[in-house]
């Protein structure tokens, strides 16, 4: 077990020159996402209104962390700054522009978790040309390395992806060089690396690292330091199939992270309702809170004239957001008031598809794809109402931006958002999801309403949207953050969990399992988790803890909505800010398989797993695939 010593106290006041003003709690901040491309979506908008908020509600600098590799060379920071999307305290930085800058001095504070290999000199590939990456590809085009360079043309870093085999994927080393060509670190992947830049970057200020990304978000849920204060936002549905049971399939996107929100100090969800579902599937002990995202008064005017048919939808033209409902709607609509129209802001795969679909249905005149439009949310100014149709959301930004300029929205009533923030017919309408004739129909009763209620109706939607402001938002942030501790993080590194015995029936899987290296450690809270092989269905349920000894029963019910295949098993422990996870010694001994549902089996890593069997009606022993179980199977773990 290891303890890391703790931070200096945070709230002790710092030296300012321009001081703080207290809405959030002292310390560093940083807001990390992968990139910032220059066609960005909401969830980037979310990252940057939040960190110029952060610097003008408390009078203090955010840099905004990247590692996407497509941002050297770019000023985003300037460019940003210039187009009025970051306050001048909001900084932009990219690991790839700092390795790239600095000196070898610099360059050495980065630390490797791997004993260097000066061999690796011995790989670097022969530079053809002036661009800053050399790469070494097999015949199917796959990237086997990948060497940067300094833009002085000195190297900087060589990544091999085939350490295991040379030309096959497999086993990586990435070798960071001084200007003289000599190793100075190396890591076994780009998550370690990312880790040495974060360290570098943070140091030891006591600070708040909020991830944005969910892609960044799988690669520093073990970032755990005692002086950062880990947290992760969670933007958009947790579920692949938002309509779907609660313990059904994560998505491919989240899953890295969700499997480990105990790492987090903190993850915040946009809606009460997306903080419920998920504390019901128990993806978390205790670290969710509701945090939504803010949105920028528009300072709309529900007395200015518009023209009562004119629509806008901003919306990427990809299949969640479903605009072929609109356009259907658009069209049912138009049959009883030809002069309604939408205008769709938004660029997307589906554009052709879509532009086919307004011909087909007769609104070629109605309906009109503006393409991607910077300062699109501005158009809800001169538009009289809003349309949103996507299967999901985390909370539908473009809603609130829509009632802040006084312009109505027409929502269908998915997860999450729309019924969180709209009160039907006082401030906008709900409509159950995928039902555009009721949408054609929320749309023709919003066009016939008198104009004193549409007025009335506007500044509802108005005074609704400014809960949403920042001071507000930025205050929760405060309420959230506060409440977190730089308590020192344990590691139970040696943590071993063995099983004494599992029972498998068709209603239940029994476990009892000893914990042992846990030394002075107590745990607040035991589970028993499982991760699939294959899909991205992962769960979890409390366990009882008695003095090393862990109790545990899984309902299969909760297995149910797993296709047939594999799962393996763990030990999740947490306290305070420390969460540690062991898989499972077993022994076949230990375990009675009574049920057709699931057989629990030792890998060949001597690790419990299970495999999941449909059951089979009406068929002869002979046949049951308990009987044709291969008895070596890989372990995944």
């Amino acid at each position: 077990m290891k303890f890391i010593l703790n931070s200096p106290p945070l709230h002790q006041p710092y030296p300012h020159r321009f001081p703080h003003k207290g809405a959030l709690p002292e310390g560093h901040y940083y807001t990390l996402t992968w990139g910032i491309s220059y066609d960005f979506g909401g969830m980037t908008t979310v990252a940057l209104e939040r960190s110029s908020a952060f610097a003008r509600q408390d009078n203090r600098s955010v840099d905004i962390l990247t590692f996407s590799a497509d941002l050297k060379g770019q000023d985003r920071e300037r460019e940003l700054r210039d187009e009025g999307r970051i306050d001048r305290r909001v900084r932009v930085r990219n690991i790839w522009q700092d390795l790239t800058s600095w000196s070898d001095r610099k360059l050495r504070r980065m630390v490797g978790t791997s004993e260097v290999d000066h061999e690796a000199v011995d790989d670097v590939l022969d530079r053809s040309g002036a661009d800053w990456n050399e790469f070494r590809k097999n015949s199917d085009e796959a990237v086997l390395q990948v060497d940067r360079y300094h833009d002085s043309g000195a190297l900087l870093l060589s990544d091999r992806l085939d350490m295991n085999e040379r030309g096959q994927i497999g086993g990586r080393r990435i070798s960071l060089f001084d200007h003289k060509g000599n190793v100075i670190a190396q890591w076994p992947s780009a998550r370690a690396l990312y880790h040495a830049w974060l360290d570098k970057v943070i140091d030891d200020k006591p600070s708040y690292l909020i991830s944005d990304s969910s892609f960044a978000g799988g690669l520093i849920f073990d970032y755990r330091r005692d002086n950062v204060i880990l947290c992760q936002v969670v933007h958009s549905h947790f579920l692949g199939d938002p309509t779907g049971s609660n313990f059904g399939e994560l998505t491919s996107g989240k899953i890295r992270y969700m499997r480990h929100l105990d790492s987090f100090d903190v993850v915040t969800t946009l809606t009460d309702r997306q903080r419920h579902d998920m504390d019901e599937a128990e993806l978390s002990s205790n670290r969710l809170r509701t945090v939504s995202n803010l949105t920028e008064n528009l300072t709309g005017d529900p007395t200015t004239p518009r023209v009562r048919e004119q629509g806008a939808m901003i919306a990427r033209l990809v299949s969640p957001k479903r605009v072929d409902d609109a356009i259907r709607a658009i069209g049912k609509a138009s049959a009883q008031t030809p002069n309604v129209t939408l205008d769709v802001y938004g660029e997307g795969d589906e554009r052709s598809t879509l532009t086919d679909l307004i011909d087909e249905v007769g609104v070629a005149g109605s309906v009109r794809l503006q393409g991607h439009t910077p300062g699109a949310k501005m158009n809800f100014h001169t538009s009289s109402y809003s349309l949103l149709t996507s299967r999901s959301e985390g909370q539908g930004l473009v809603v609130l931006e829509s009632m802040s300029a006084g312009c109505i929205p027409i929502c269908y009533a998915i997860d999450y958002g729309p019924t969180d923030i709209i009160e039907d017919g006082v401030n906008g309408f709900l409509v159950p999801p995928g039902d555009v004739d009721a949408l054609a129909q929320a749309i023709l009763r919003f066009l016939s309403m008198p104009e004193d209620e549409v007025e009335k109706m506007r500044r509802a939607a108005m005074d609704r949207a400014a809960d949403f402001y920042e001071a507000p938002i930025i205050r929760r942030w405060g309420e959230v953050l506060n409440e977190q501790s730089f308590e020192p993080i344990v590691h139970l590194d040696r943590l071993r969990a063995a099983l004494t015995e599992a029972t498998s029936t068709d209603e239940d899987i029994d476990v009892i399992i000893d914990l042992e290296s846990l030394e002075e450690y107590k745990p607040d809270s035991v589970y028993i988790s499982w991760k699939s092989r294959t899909g991205n269905f992962y769960g979890r349920v409390e366990a009882k803890f008695d003095h090393g000894v862990i109790r545990a029963t899984i309902p299969t019910s909760r297995l149910l909505l797993i296709p047939n295949g594999y799962l393996d098993i763990s030990v999740d422990l947490v306290s305070g800010r420390s969460f540690n996870r062991a898989r499972i010694e077993s022994d076949n001994s230990n375990i009675c398989n009574l049920g057709d549902s699931v057989r629990l089996y030792t890998t060949k890593h001597a690790n419990l797993s299970g495999q999941l069997l449909q059951p089979r009606c009406n068929s002869d022993s002979s046949s049951h695939p308990l009987l044709h179980l291969e008895n070596d199977v890989k372990d995944y773990a």
